[in-house]
């Protein structure tokens, strides 16, 4: 079993080294792995594994959402969310990136990706924020962070993807993602009040709205409550499962972007081909993570590390910290989503011996990948944003490291709710339906 280990770890290695694509690299480990330790070939397995696991009903919601969101990019909403949630907010300390917060966690409710939403409203309001004088680094780490609320309040991709692995209830994941990311949201903007406190020149005071202007803002918001309603509510009341409510998501995200006149067939081509190239290598590497954790199992790896557990004695909560660490350290050389994939299908069968409840694991896994999205080396969150910076030619640009270091206050808030999560587990189950 160490030898096997091993070369599982090297062939991952070595394959990720020369640049091969995630999904290859997941599926050639398997097989090589495969191939290597087993008494007889699996290759005669490799055609019915993949397509048990892409054929899950589940999925169905996946390109859904992702179309919702590629909408939603194109339909100009998130200009006039924006600005109405400025009004409002302008007079906090901190201003306006209590505004990027509140955007991010709105958008976050109907796009599902934290991609999409740092990039969308990073778009949005960096040249807002370096017409106005704000820092450059509190500016890209409160986008930075927001995007990350992407993924942990619903809809979110990377619960979709675990809850297919998990075999985990999408819905009951869904409602136990929406007190942490609010707790989250709320955390988000305690760090921005502390922070412009000790350092008020990095958010300059703006004027007051009046309450017409307040008012008049809040009719911007309406049709992204209306949405969110359509998404969740819909939900959360048992009207619609996940992949209904998505298609909902859907048809009101059209309507959105008709209603403003961005409707075309430019936009609509745009849409689609984005959200076929995402979808694609989601499922692409679904495939390889399927082909993985069959041969895993199959050569007995879950089987090897349970029985190494009640040797030792590890008790449940040892063992989700022991993931934690070894999660945060991969995820300094991995794209968070790919590490799920490949982590998830061998811990889940070692979590159900433990009798570790797979709904509360999925949320701490996603804060775990939250912390990944904003860390270096491949904090994702952290590219897009330092190419939205680079592109706004509006003052100082900035240096590469200033997103990096507005990033960092925002981890340590990511950490307490992590914590909150891990000493208080029943928080995720006050909305578990």
């Amino acid at each position: 079993m160490l030898a096997l280990l091993i070369t599982l770890s090297v062939v991952l290695c070595v394959a990720l080294a020369v640049g091969l694509h995630v999904a290859v690299v997941l599926g050639f480990s398997a097989v090589l792995t495969g191939e290597l330790f087993s008494s007889r070939s699996l290759l005669d397995a490799m055609g019915t594994i993949p397509w048990n696991q892409i054929s899950n009903i589940n999925l169905v919601a996946l390109p859904l959402f992702i179309l919702m969101g590629e909408l939603l990019l194109g339909s100009g909403a998130s200009e006039g969310m924006y600005n109405g949630l400025t009004k409002w907010l302008n007079r906090l300390p901190g201003g306006l990136l209590h505004t990027n917060i509140l955007a991010s966690a709105i958008f976050a409710c109907i796009s599902g990706s934290s991609a999409a939403t740092a990039a969308t409203v990073g778009g949005v309001a960096m040249p807002v924020l370096r017409r106005n004088g704000y820092g450059n680094a509190i500016s890209l780490g409160s986008l930075a962070a927001g995007g990350t609320l992407g993924i942990l309040i619903p809809p979110s991709i990377v619960m979709i993807v675990y809850g297919v692995l998990s075999e985990t209830s999408i819905g009951q994941l869904y409602m136990s993602g929406i007190v942490p990311g609010v707790l989250l949201t709320v955390m988000f903007m305690v760090v921005i009040i502390v922070w412009s406190m000790f350092r008020p020149e990095i958010a300059p005071k703006a004027l007051s709205s009046t309450w017409k202007e307040k008012i008049i803002a809040l009719l911007s918001l309406l049709p992204l409550i209306v949405l969110m309603f359509l998404v969740l509510g819909t939900i959360y009341l048992g009207i619609a499962t996940p992949t209904e409510a998505a298609a909902l998501g859907v048809v009101g995200s059209l309507i959105i972007a008709a209603w403003n006149r961005k409707v075309n067939r430019e936009m609509l081509r745009k849409t689609c081909l984005s959200t076929a190239g995402t979808v694609s290598m989601i499922v692409l590497i679904l495939m390889g993570a399927s082909i993985l954790s069959f041969v895993a199992s199959y050569l007995g790896i879950p089987a090897a590390i349970t029985a190494w557990i009640t040797e030792k004695g590890v008790t449940a909560m040892q063992f989700v910290l022991m993931v934690i660490v070894v999660f945060l350290l991969l995820a300094s050389v991995m794209e968070s989503l790919s590490l799920v994939v490949l982590v998830v299908p061998v811990i889940v069968p070692v979590l159900k011996t433990l009798h570790v409840d797979l709904v509360w694991f999925g949320i701490v896994l996603v804060l775990v990948v939250e912390v990944a999205l904003i860390t270096p080396p491949v904090g994702f969150n952290l590219f897009i944003m330092q190419g939205i910076a680079n592109k706004v030619t509006v003052g100082d640009q900035g240096k590469h490291s200033d997103v990096f270091m507005g990033s960092l206050p925002f981890v340590f808030a990511i950490f307490l709710v992590l914590a909150l999560l891990l000493l208080a587990p029943g928080t995720v189950w006050l909305l578990k339906v």
